[in-house]
């Protein structure tokens, strides 16, 4: 395995673990995905999570990875969900928004995606499921 893949696992690895804290979901990598396809992690019920790990993502990289990122989401009839952590920088997270406090889950374009911070999409999570479950 490469650094970079190896990069990338860990950091898989390091969401999983922030998500399990912070909402008690039993969140694992999906170590099928190289083999079958499919997003990163698994166990958060109604979201496809994809993670990328990068020293700089600019804009061409982020719009490319939401692309991936929204096409495992439909095959999975789930909402997309793109983590992002660069060099030296806070961990990102990019979701769908219609604007009136609903995820739009009909157009994949990157113009209608919106950054917030793990915290906040931990906060909608909670809104939306009931995490008392787990």
């Amino acid at each position: 395995m490469t650094h970079s893949r190896n990069k990338g696992a860990a950091f898989e690895r390091d969401v999983a673990n922030l998500i399990r804290d912070s909402l008690g979901y039993e969140c694992k990598r999906n170590l099928m995905q190289t083999a079958e396809g499919g997003h990163d992690l698994i166990g958060i019920p109604g979201w496809a999570i994809e993670c990328k790990r990068y020293k700089e993502a600019k804009r061409n990289d982020l719009v490319r990875f939401w692309k991936q990122t929204w096409e495992q989401s439909l095959r999975v009839n789930a909402k997309p969900m793109l983590v992002v952590k660069e060099d030296r920088k806070p961990i990102d997270v990019y979701i769908q928004w219609d604007g009136d406090g609903a995820a739009d889950f009909e157009d994949g374009s990157f113009e209608r995606v919106v950054k917030v911070s793990f915290d906040l999409w931990v906060a909608i999570v909670k809104s939306s499921v009931d995490t008392s479950e787990n």
